[in-house]
């Protein structure tokens, strides 16, 4: 936070902060001939595919068809609804006010009183509750158990989803976990596919008006300061 102006978030900045929470760090794969950036995450006893270096896989949604058979194990973080939550709404006001970055000094008549001549405001945040659910998938249930372990020690009933915003600090959003269920399809005799999925719902706020500039010179006469 610089000169009292605080950043901004909205819905990807929680995406990523729900792969990072776990652990998930961004690496360099090649993927259908072109090298992209992903996110991975080291989990002890679990090997990741070659594509990611051995890291398991963290995706933000169902990745395509042609490459799911062989990306396992793998992480799926999926986006649900997302709810507002009046009961912490504030009505009025904003979140800061400050000189914008090009306003003048206005000097008054009595050569003390000084005020800018434009400052800059954000209005509040929008509170919203936005659900996820963290599908863990395995070939085998020891290494769906283990990705269990890992994730759960980070969302459990009461934890937290730390992010970045705009200006890159460091925020830190309440995050509940409501159920840890079991998941197995049987595709065919040689085809298993064992893991989890947390169900769980972030505390956050989506900033969806960027901050305005507002003239405050009044209209009589004063000198003006340009600010160094």
């Amino acid at each position: 936070m610089g000169g009292g102006r605080t950043g901004q978030v909205f819905i990807e900045d929680f995406d990523v902060g729900v792969a990072t929470t776990m652990g998930a760090e961004l690496i360099e794969i090649e993927l259908d001939g072109e090298r992209v950036r992903c996110y991975g995450v080291r989990i002890d006893g679990v090997t990741g595919p070659d594509e990611y270096q051995g890291l398991v896989p963290v995706n933000m949604s169902e990745p395509e068809d042609a490459f799911q058979e062989h990306l396992l194990p793998q992480i799926i973080v999926s986006r649900g609804s997302m709810t507002p939550q009046m009961n912490r709404w504030q009505p009025g006001g904003h979140e800061y006010q400050v000189p914008a970055s090009n306003a003048q000094s206005v000097v008054g008549p009595d050569g003390v009183t000084r005020m800018p001549t434009m400052v800059e405001r954000k209005w509040w945040s929008y509170p919203f509750e936005i659900s996820y659910d963290i599908h863990l998938r395995a070939r085998l249930r020891l290494q769906a158990d283990r990705m269990l372990r890992h994730v759960g020690r980070f969302f459990w009933a009461y934890g937290q989803v730390f992010l970045r915003d705009s200006e890159g600090d460091e925020r830190g959003y309440y995050a509940f976990a409501d159920s840890y269920d079991n998941l197995q399809e049987l595709a065919d005799v040689a085809d298993r596919l064992q893991g989890h999925t947390i169900s769980m719902r972030v505390e956050a706020e989506l900033d969806f008006n960027e901050p305005h500039l507002m003239p405050t010179t009044p209209n009589f006469s004063l000198s003006v300061e340009q600010k160094g």
